[in-house]
């Protein structure tokens, strides 16, 4: 039987409208069909769209976002990577070409110090404009999502001719002309990386040349070049005299004249002329360290490697055996204003060579 829900007259089961009212009398399930009509869809719509946003963007965030790009990156230098370093450096100075050769370069420089990748990922991580690489935003992807990518720094070559019509080139592509002996030009700028740079230039109306593999990178953003080869027959033919010649900083030390000097009961040897280049380690303030970069130091020169690099940064030290030491570097150069600022790498390097002394 069916109950009329106008009058609740009862009705035969098959009967479609009442025998009283004639009223239509639904069944069970028009009933709740009806009443499912009458939900409204716009809210559970609206909940939908928003649980499909959330979604998507913790999942472009997780693919696209700056920690993904940094592991993406950091993978990509640790896995020799070549086309997913063209895709992820972008420079925003537009002079700093990104090419198979300045990638090459890069690669080189991580190969020959892989604790330079740690350094790489310690900077970006601290979202710092110093150092190597820095991250930046370049454009949307579809239109709604940050597109994250690796700026490089830009590095400058200065180079002083030694001889007369000096041509620099990478890989056989002129890179500079330089007309007159003794004048310097720069040039660049360039990304980080290790440079098979040459340099053909006249001497006594012969042409002489000379490749270097250029260290560019680090916390300064002007690197010298020393061609030692041309240097040395440049002074051999009395063509320049030493003084003439540019001051460079060199991984390895040239085997020069010397005399003697006391740091502390210590005899050092530095080249004749009062100043010079030297370096116990080179590279203490760009890189990690580790035990295996001290191989073979002495005490002193221990305790001289951990003062480097402080004095890289001008402290002006108390003791008068540093003072004299390293016053007779012609990199260094004092600055009373130095707040004690290090980088995480600096710190562990001083820490690391003190655990040695």
């Amino acid at each position: 039987m069916k109950k009329c829900p106008i009058c609740n007259e009862m009705n035969r089961k098959q009967q479609e409208y009442c025998t009283h009212c004639k009223a239509f009398l639904a069944s069970r399930y028009s009933n709740k069909k009806r009443s499912l009509l009458k939900t409204p869809v716009y809210p559970v719509l609206l909940l939908a769209i928003v649980l499909v946003a959330i979604t998507s963007y913790y999942a472009m965030e997780t693919k696209y976002g700056r920690k993904a790009t940094t592991e993406h990156f950091i993978s990509a230098l640790i896995e020799q990577d070549h086309d997913a370093l063209h895709e992820l450096i972008v420079p925003k100075d537009s002079r700093i070409s990104i090419n198979a050769e300045s990638i090459g370069a890069l690669l080189t420089l991580v190969e020959k110090n892989p604790s330079i990748v740690q350094v790489v990922e310690t900077n970006l991580k601290e979202k710092t404009d110093e150092g190597m690489f820095s991250m930046r935003i370049t454009g949307k992807r579809f239109g709604l999502f940050p597109r994250y990518t690796i700026n490089p720094t830009g590095y400058i070559l200065k180079v002083k001719s030694i001889g007369e019509e000096t041509v620099l080139s990478i890989h056989d592509t002129e890179m500079g002309y330089i007309k007159k002996s003794k004048e310097q030009a720069e040039f660049g700028p360039y990304m980080a990386g290790i440079y098979p740079i040459k340099m053909t230039t006249t001497l006594n109306d012969e042409s002489v040349r000379e490749e270097i593999q250029a260290n560019v990178f680090g916390a300064k953003q002007s690197v010298h070049l020393a061609f030692d080869s041309i240097k040395e027959l440049a002074i051999a033919t009395n063509t320049e005299s030493d003084n003439d010649l540019p001051v460079v900083q060199n991984d390895v030390v040239k085997e020069e004249p010397v005399e003697t000097v006391i740091v502390k009961e210590v005899i050092k040897e530095v080249p004749v002329g009062g100043s010079n280049d030297h370096f116990i380690i080179s590279y203490s303030g760009d890189v990690f360290l580790d035990t295996s970069d001290l191989k073979g130091l002495s005490k002193d020169d221990l305790r001289l490697a951990r003062n480097e690099i402080y004095a890289r940064h001008g402290y002006v030290f108390k003791s008068k055996e540093l003072q004299n030491y390293f016053g007779s570097q012609s990199w260094y150069e004092p600055n009373p204003s130095f707040d004690g600022k290090m980088t995480e790498w600096e710190k562990h390097n001083i820490e690391l060579i003190k655990s040695q002394e």
